[in-house]
């Protein structure tokens, strides 16, 4: 499952530059704009410019990308704070990270009712 899921990462995902820890790293994956905090309500449509007006924003990313909670990502002129990074488990291994994300500097009011 864990080689599937970093072909995956690979052939269709996007470059991304990971910054945290004093440290800056390219990261292959997934970045979405979603409607809410939750993971489960990723099922909203996008503007025609792909952003929902609260900003949210969620990561999929390697098992060993090691992105954690305060990270940034970089996506071409925009920088995205992450605001919560979890593991997904197929059985006992972590195949994939996932996070949710704010805009850096436009968003960072991310738990006010906006």
């Amino acid at each position: 499952m864990l080689g599937m899921i970093q072909e995956i990462l690979v052939k269709y995902g996007t470059d991304m530059i990971l910054t945290g820890g004093g440290t800056e790293k390219t990261v292959r994956g997934f970045f979405r704009a979603v409607n809410s905090k939750s993971w489960q309500s990723m099922e909203s449509e996008a503007t025609l410019l792909g952003e929902i007006t609260r900003g949210q924003y969620a990561y999929i990313g390697p098992a060993d990308g090691g992105a954690k909670e305060g990270d940034t990502l970089a996506l071409g002129d925009r920088t995205y704070l992450l605001r919560r990074v979890e593991y997904y488990y197929f059985g006992n291994q972590p195949i994939y990270q996932w996070g949710l994300c704010v805009e850096k500097g436009v968003n960072d009011t991310w738990g006010s009712q906006s």
